[in-house]
């Protein structure tokens, strides 16, 4: 497995992590999951399928795992900074769905220190970036006002690079296209 679409909201560079990802650029990076769907695997093969946007069908082996921080190995080694399903143990194997995006800071920072950590830098070639343009509607069903995206209207835009501070107000997400280059 050497390319991934991967999730980034527009936070993570606005926050000083990250400058804008340009397409034809490389970046050593981090990938973090969330996989609440994650459940118990009897096949031993690793798999990675994609289903939408920075969404995939995952089987893949624990490779770390603490109380609150674990990694899986698809082909490609993301961490979950979350409780550890009480199911699970490093030599497990785990499959189902998961979101996929950059490290925000969590690895880069701090996580990549923890004893045994592996080491899941990759150097990533940005192939294509892609802008949500899904509308936003007010939802109020929590009792308080608030937008959300009308997914039922889902679109996304080509870009040249991202523009976090400007584009949809601040609040871009972005889709990143990505593949292993070389070590720059």
């Amino acid at each position: 497995m050497n390319e991934l679409v991967v999730g980034l909201n527009s936070w993570i560079i606005q926050d000083g992590n990250y400058s804008d990802f340009l397409v034809g650029e490389s970046y050593k990076l981090a990938l973090e999951f969330n996989g609440a769907a994650l459940a118990p695997s009897s096949t031993r093969v690793t798999q990675c399928e994609r289903k939408h946007a920075s969404v995939y069908n995952v089987i893949a082996q624990v490779i770390f795992a603490t109380p609150k921080v674990w990694v899986i190995d698809f082909g490609i080694k993301v961490f979950c900074e979350a409780r550890l399903p009480r199911f699970v143990r490093s030599g497990d194997w785990v499959e189902g769905e998961i979101w996929i995006g950059v490290d925000p800071f969590f690895y880069k920072e701090r996580l990549h220190r923890i004893t045994g950590m592996p080491d899941l830098f990759t150097d990533w070639l940005v192939t294509r970036v892609q802008l949500e343009t899904t509308p936003w509607v007010e939802d109020v069903s929590v009792g308080r006002k608030r937008l959300r995206r009308n997914l039922e209207h889902e679109a996304w835009v080509d870009r040249d690079a991202t523009d976090a501070w400007t584009e949809d107000e601040g609040r871009g997400d972005y889709l990143l296209s990505i593949s292993k280059s070389a070590p720059t």
